[in-house]
């Protein structure tokens, strides 16, 4: 499977007996200023909700290179991905509750839209504790809508045709399995649309450009987010 994203070094994948799902093993924690800034805000939202617990055993669903792995390297963590393990986050082929955590950075919305409850139940089954879950919010749309129109990204392309998840479904969907979450906003969309057109359509000048956005505007204040972050728990009775 072609993904029109460049896998980073810092990073390797062992698979695990054939199931589809590998162990990310982190050799240079430093390459994690190398991704794309859009990538390193996202994956570090992400990487601050999880430690924030004492989760120590998660599974990257849709983790594509394992690149969270890098924001994290104390913590254990397997990836599932079609493109790079060759498994499915619809059909996770583990035990119930294998796992402390699942997390899916940006992966809800590259589902067809009649697939990602199962999905969600999937992640619920697997994960005994948490579920952290980031995607770009509906917030986004008209950005989404030029972006696609500048660079005919393949990946946007999906944010648009597909629609954004809707926040408030994606909770109702996890409270079914007994876990409750919050919703927390981040990124500019303003420095997200002028990074990701520059990326697609100036490549040679995005390497500069990320990693002056990654040193000077990783925390960057918005009028209006770019992304949901859902923080959810599972109920203890």
């Amino acid at each position: 499977m072609s993904v029109p994203i460049k896998a980073i070094a810092g990073v390797e994948l062992d698979l695990l007996d054939g199931i589809g799902i590998a162990t990310a093993r982190v050799t240079n924690t430093a390459a994690k200023f190398n991704l794309s800034w859009d990538r390193f805000v996202r994956l570090k939202a992400a990487a601050e909700a999880i430690e924030a617990t004492t989760t120590s055993r998660l599974l990257d669903a849709g983790g594509y290179d394992g690149a969270l792995a890098l924001f994290l390297p104390d913590r254990q963590f397997d990836v599932i991905d079609p493109a790079t393990t060759g498994g499915s986050v619809l059909a996770i082929p583990v035990g119930d509750a294998s796992y402390q955590a699942v997390v899916a950075v940006d992966v809800l919305e590259h589902i067809e839209p009649s697939q990602r409850s199962k999905a969600l139940e999937e992640f619920a089954r697997v994960g005994s504790e948490y579920i952290f879950l980031n995607y770009p919010c509906r917030e986004s749309k008209e950005a989404q809508e030029l972006a696609l129109k500048l660079t005919k990204n393949p990946l946007v392309r999906e944010h648009v045709e597909w629609e954004l998840p809707d926040s408030d479904w994606v909770l109702a969907e996890l409270a079914k399995y007994g876990f409750r979450g919050e919703v927390q906003p981040h990124t500019s969309i303003a420095v997200w649309l002028g990074q990701f057109v520059t990326l697609n359509l100036v490549p040679d000048a995005a390497e500069d450009l990320n990693r002056y956005l990654i040193n000077n505007f990783a925390n960057e204040p918005y009028s209006r987010p770019l992304y949901h972050l859902l923080v959810c728990r599972r109920d203890i009775a």
